[in-house]
């Protein structure tokens, strides 16, 4: 577990997160995961819309830890991942130009070639607006998504992965960026939450049938 003490996210990501959360459980639905948060000073004020790092990690911590405590292990990874999902999609229109330029980039070439171009692309994008720290690696069967500093994981620990909202956002990207006719497997193996010095979320290179 760690505190993550100095480290934002810009605005704009938790209000989306927040909004996208709405849209799935209305209004009083959120009022509930605040005030579970402890954070009920968002209730009814969003965070700005905008790119300033203003949002704490241990209050995006407090919030995932919040849909865990309301909806169980199970339930808050089913919903979680569909929330990370949800916070991509919405968020495209707010990120135009980077949507734009990750397209452009994941064009050319074999899908497994587009896919390795897009993720190094998203995480030096996570890396460059946020202070969530990301790097790439692959091998032949498989991509690694390394989280070195964790929102998710500020404030919490746990005995499996709780970093089923990245798992979301990168389901989302793919789908989104590379091909909306192939679905590949995505599972968080390793989280800071659980002890591990990083998080590693493995995107298989051969796709689901």
């Amino acid at each position: 577990m760690t505190d993550n003490e100095g480290l934002y996210y810009p605005n704009r990501w938790p209000r989306i997160l927040l909004q996208s959360t709405e849209e799935i459980v209305g209004e009083k639905g959120v009022a509930a995961l605040l005030n579970l948060s402890g954070l009920p000073q968002y209730i009814g004020n969003y965070p700005a819309d905008n790119m300033k790092k203003e949002f704490p990690f241990m209050h995006v911590g407090k919030i995932q830890q919040a849909f865990w405590d309301m909806y169980g292990p199970r339930g808050a990874r089913v919903f979680a991942t569909r929330a990370g999902a949800k916070t991509l999609n919405d968020g495209l229109e707010s990120f135009g130009a980077v949507a734009k330029a990750a397209r452009a980039a994941m064009r050319i070439g074999s899908l497994e070639r587009r896919i390795s171009v897009g993720l190094s692309f998203f995480a030096k994008f996570f890396n460059t607006v946020s202070d969530q720290k990301v790097n790439i690696d692959e091998n032949e069967t498989e991509w690694h998504w390394h989280i070195t500093a964790c929102p998710m994981c500020t404030g919490r620990t746990s005995d499996a992965p709780v970093c089923h909202l990245a798992v979301g956002v990168l389901q989302a990207a793919l789908e989104n960026f590379a091909t909306k006719d192939v679905r590949f497997r995505i599972t968080p193996v390793k989280c800071i939450a659980m002890g591990h010095d990083e998080g590693n979320i493995i995107i298989e290179k051969k796709p689901m049938s």
